[in-house]
């Protein structure tokens, strides 16, 4: 046990501080899939290059204090995301450019990622070179690492008290194995630091909310939640992003008056999300109106229900309010129900995984639940005067998209533009409101006969709608989210340094250059390949091959999923132990064979080809859950298998151990810098997995071309 733990612990640990580390960014960088693709990108890099470094490395530290190096860093990272706000003088709660995530990720990642590349080398000398054994073994790990992080999470809900409980055992284990013990005070000094790092959590939050007031936070399965008091305003926010203020009467008004004045009368309606905020307040004022509003968090409206005011805290209690805990396109997908009004009270676009509720499909969902001359309404932040060039192309592609669902589409003009759709006509007369509102005779402070007069102004609307027509118009789907990436680029612009220059020459560039010549140089790159490396060339570019296509498969599926099945986070601990799983038996698989042939190889490789092709096939279809774990899994047997085997291959020429699953990961490396932020949004997640599978047929017929007379054998 004490040769073999190690390595185990090696998979525990970098998977567990991956993940704990993407969580912290997305907690405090408003993490979207473009600054998540960044970081994970950065770990994947600098754990290939660690690898790389210490294959051509003629000694090595001690492994047990590497170990503890590694537990000792994790900390500070953790804090170096927390405060990076002071290192880059951005306001608490406020968004920042590219530029810091990139380098905050690169930066950290290498602290922490290049050492554990490091030990998978050191772990393989200390095995005598069977790398095949470490490589399951740390698979092994990385399989635990995801159902121990969600049982540690629900059990603390802080993701500092899991990241302390993790590092403390490793730390205890690592110490354990070693028989050339470091010094004890070393081992007793980083449990003592994990300690101080874990008691740390509550006050370093507030440190960072100051100089307002953090009244409490919560870890949930689904983000993180702080409330946050600014004089009499409370703030809800989750991963750094708003979910609703108190009081802001203006936001809550307009995001439901303008849908509501159109049919007064209506009686059914659904919210989804951002009840809280008053827009259930100002619902209720329509004295026949029954609300189902649906909220994905339960825990927003726990402490919403010991946080928030008497008449907001009577709001949700209200018997003509049912609060629904569920996805909100799940629940539409699984309701019978039908509705006069549909509010999205939800924020703009900037994931994919909020992307979801502003594409063509959902459209389409939603027109099934609303009746005859039903109204589905949504409010996106906007510009009260000029609507520059990236502004028009994010909006032109939700006008376009919710155009081709709806025959009659409006947009109010104003800082946030409300858009309402519906089959039967829609009014936007400033006189035609103000006289409904009077009849009502709603209580309303933000929209008044003046305000509307001005707001509402013919000259003003028909320059939106106008500005939106005349936008390209590119549709946004479940699976080409291209709101997503038009959202991002708009957001871009808001900063200093080159982000947005390279998102907006992106948007310009041509689908079928963008895949195309990639693959182009991909194949101008061979024959160069083939003169440098001779024999070695044949087994290491599977391993990058397979290294990109992997993870490109994984993020494909995962927004694939999250499009069709509702929100991805509660499942994707076990989404990615059953790849992981799938690499330990692939990897034990690839041991048995008792001679590796390069046959072997182009066989693994068509694998790759045929599991792609059926998942191409399916991506239309709503099939089971299941058939994504299905994927998932024969896609790890597959890579476990291949890594195997190149490996295996590659050290009867050259023992270089940190060569293969080096470039293994800068393969990754690549696949994710792209795929969620790049590739996914502008191309499509078809087109996507046609250009995998033609990489891998061109790496195929590459390896079919090896010289026969070579000395291993096929």
């Amino acid at each position: 046990m004490r040769k073999d733990l190690p390595a185990f612990l090696l998979g525990l640990l970098a998977t567990s501080f991956q993940i704990l580390l993407l969580r912290e960014f997305a907690a405090y960088f408003s993490g979207n899939e473009l600054t998540l693709g960044i970081i994970l990108a950065s770990w994947l890099l600098w754990v290939g290059l660690g690898s790389l470094a210490a294959g051509k490395a003629k000694s090595f530290p001690n492994q047990t204090s590497l170990y503890l190096v590694v537990i000792f860093l994790f900390p500070f990272a953790l804090l170096a995301v927390r405060f990076s706000r002071f290192l880059f003088h951005v306001l608490p709660g406020e968004i920042v450019g590219l530029s810091p995530i990139i380098i905050m990720s690169f930066g950290l990642c290498l602290l922490i990622g290049f050492p554990l590349g490091a030990l998978f080398v050191i772990n393989v000398s200390r095995q005598a070179g069977d790398i095949s054994r470490v490589y399951i073994l740390e698979s092994l790990g990385a399989v635990a690492a995801g159902p121990l992080i969600y049982l540690l999470m629900t059990l603390s809900s802080s993701s500092w008290a899991t990241a302390t409980v993790i590092a403390g055992t490793i730390a205890l284990l690592i110490f354990w194995t070693d028989h050339e013990k470091p010094s004890l005070i070393w081992a007793l000094g980083i449990m003592i630091l994990l300690c101080g790092f874990w008691l740390a959590d509550l006050p370093s939050q507030r440190a960072y909310w100051k100089p307002f007031q953090l009244l409490i936070t919560r870890d949930t399965r689904y983000g993180r939640l702080q409330l946050i008091r600014a004089k009499e305003q409370l703030s809800l926010y989750s991963n750094n992003s708003p979910v609703y203020s108190v009081p802001d009467p203006a936001a809550a008004e307009e995001s439901v008056h303008f849908a509501m004045l159109q049919n007064p009368e209506a009686r059914r309606i659904l919210l989804i999300g951002g009840g809280p905020g008053g827009a259930l307040g100002e619902l209720l004022k329509y004295p026949g109106a029954k609300i189902d509003y649906v909220e994905l968090d339960p825990e927003i409206i726990n402490l919403s229900r010991v946080f928030l005011g008497d008449e907001d805290k009577a709001n949700l209690a209200a018997a003509r309010v049912r609060i629904i805990f569920q996805d909100g396109r799940t629940f539409l997908q699984r309701t019978e129900e039908k509705y006069q009004v549909m509010l999205l009270n939800l924020p703009e676009p900037a994931t994919a995984q909020v992307n979801r509720y502003y594409t063509l499909e959902f459209f389409l969902l939603a027109q099934r639940h609303l009746s005859s001359d039903g109204i589905l309404s949504f409010p996106i932040p906007s510009s009260e005067t000029v609507i520059g060039p990236e502004l028009q192309q994010f909006l032109s592609s939700l006008y376009y998209t919710l155009s081709r669902v709806f025959p009659e589409v409006r947009v109010v003009p104003g800082d946030r533009s409300i858009f309402l759709a519906s089959t039967a006509p829609l009014t936007l007369d400033p006189q035609e409101l103000s006289r409904r509102i009077a009849s009502l005779a709603l209580s309303t402070r933000y929209l008044g006969a003046r305000s509307l007069q001005s707001r509402l102004h013919a000259l003003r609307v028909r320059y939106l709608e106008g500005m939106l027509a005349s936008g390209s118009p590119r549709l946004n789907s479940d699976f080409a989210p291209v709101s997503f990436f038009l959202n991002a680029s708009l957001w871009s612009t808001q900063f200093r340094g080159p982000g947005a220059a390279i998102l907006h020459f992106f948007s310009r560039v041509p689908v079928s250059w963008l895949l195309g010549l990639p693959l182009f140089l991909f194949v101008l790159l061979l024959p160069v390949l083939r003169a440098r490396k001779g024999e070695a060339i044949y087994s290491l570019l599977p391993l990058a091959v397979m290294g990109l296509t992997t993870i490109v498969a994984e993020i494909v599926l995962l927004i694939w999923f999250q499009a069709l099945y509702g929100f991805l986070y509660g499942r994707i601990a076990l989404l990615l132990s059953t790849f992981m799983l799938g690499l330990f038996l692939g990897a034990l698989l690839g041991t048995r064979i008792s001679r590796p042939t390069y046959r072997w190889l182009a066989a693994i490789q068509i694998g790759f080809m045929l599991l792609l092709g059926l998942f191409r096939m399916a991506l239309p279809a709503r099939l089971p859950e299941v058939l994504a774990f299905l994927i998932l899994f024969f896609l790890g047997i597959l890579g476990g298998g291949l890594f195997v085997v190149s490996n295996r291959l590659y050290l009867r020429v050259r023992a270089d151990y940190g060569r293969g699953y080096g470039l293994d990961l800068v393969g990754s490396f690549i696949g994710a810098l792209v795929t969620s932020s790049l590739l996914i949004p502008l191309a499509g997640l078809s087109r996507v997995i046609d250009s995998v599978i033609l990489l891998n047929a061109i790496g195929l017929l590459f390896l079919l071309t090896r010289p026969k007379h070579r000395p291993a054998s096929d």
